[in-house]
């Protein structure tokens, strides 16, 4: 008997309005197969400032894009927003103006001049740091995430590897070990693992390094909120799990170290491999756990990112990237 959930074959439900994708307004060929996502769309406009030229820009709803070049490569920038839910909508409707025929939702063929075209995604953020003895400032290169958010388990499909099982098992085991005792939401969480591509990784490791950045690879945490679900306390409010990113924090496994949190992650790296996207994420972190909730400047860090983001983009795009070693140590 088939599987009901196996939609292979079948017209992608993708939602079309005078041949733009429903939420970022897009038409195909406003968008390139190479793409930055930043959560604020106002530095969608910092990245496009690294541009030769802009061809298209389009606002719709909560989103930003802006598709133009950069030493010759044809690139965009979507503003995403805040969160997984973001960039679910955000990734699956550039795969689609990359992948499919928009009038019959089917994939293009793989090869001829109406060809699907592979997508490229390097995300660029901030985040908090989440252990002591990574310095605030430092830039984290994603080699793994753990999400927190319930929209990646919505996607079924196998762990990329070993790693990924191990660290679900422990993020599982922290979440648990942290629940209230006699709480109403008890086994509730339940946290999943993803990987980025090693290419893009290792691209990124690379940049980093060629630009003298502080920079180490590791796992991200993906937070589904800024508040209770990143472990900030509100005055009358109890948090569920005790210490959240405290406990997260000490996971280690395979000698992936979680390293940071932040909202977008999980979902990118999870969703991306079930698509055939190539994706990856460099956060510098603006905090650290011992700085009592001040945080940096993050605009020089930011910048600092882009430029070894789109640096990383062109050896990608080239097939100069090599997969990454393994998880560096600050620098």
């Amino acid at each position: 008997m088939a599987d009901p959930g196996d939609a292979r074959g079948r017209p992608s439900e993708i939602v079309v309005v005078d041949g733009r994708v429903y939420h970022l307004g897009l038409r195909a060929f406003e968008l390139a197969e190479n793409l930055l996502l930043v959560g604020d769309p106002a530095r969608a406009y910092v990245v496009a400032s690294r541009f030769e030229r802009v061809d298209h820009e389009l606002k719709h709803r909560e989103f930003v894009t802006l598709t133009g070049s950069h030493r010759g490569l044809r690139l965009s920038v979507i503003g995403t927003g805040i969160g997984p839910d973001n960039v679910e909508i955000a990734l699956v409707e550039a795969w689609a103006l990359a992948t499919l025929d928009l009038a019959t939702r089917l994939r293009r063929p793989a090869s001829g001049p109406d060809r699907a075209r592979p997508l490229t995604v390097i995300r660029v953020g901030t985040s908090g740091g989440m252990r002591e003895e990574l310095p605030a400032g430092t830039l984290v290169v994603s080699s793994y995430a753990i999400g927190l958010d319930s929209t990646g388990p919505y996607y079924e499909g196998p762990p990329a590897d070993a790693t990924v099982t191990a660290l679900e098992r422990a993020a599982r085991r922290a979440i648990d070990e942290g629940v209230r005792p006699g709480s109403r939401f008890a086994g509730a969480f339940v946290p999943y693992a993803s990987r980025a591509a090693p290419a893009v990784v290792g691209a990124l490791e690379r940049h980093a390094a060629r630009a003298g950045a502080r920079f180490a690879t590791g796992a991200t945490v993906t937070a589904p909120g800024f508040f209770g679900p990143s472990g900030r306390h509100l005055d009358g409010v109890t948090n569920t799990v005790a210490d959240v990113k405290l406990r997260l924090g000490r996971i280690e496994v395979a000698g992936v170290r979680v390293l940071n949190m932040e909202m977008e992650s999980s979902l990118l790296f999870h969703l991306s491999a079930l698509l055939g996207i190539r994706a990856g994420t460099i956060c510098p972190t603006i905090s650290n756990p011992a700085s009592h909730g001040s945080v940096l400047d993050p605009a020089p860090l930011v910048a600092q990112a882009i430029d070894i983001a789109l640096a990383a983009m062109h050896d990608v795009t080239h097939g100069t990237a090599r997969p990454a070693a393994g998880g560096a140590a600050p620098q």
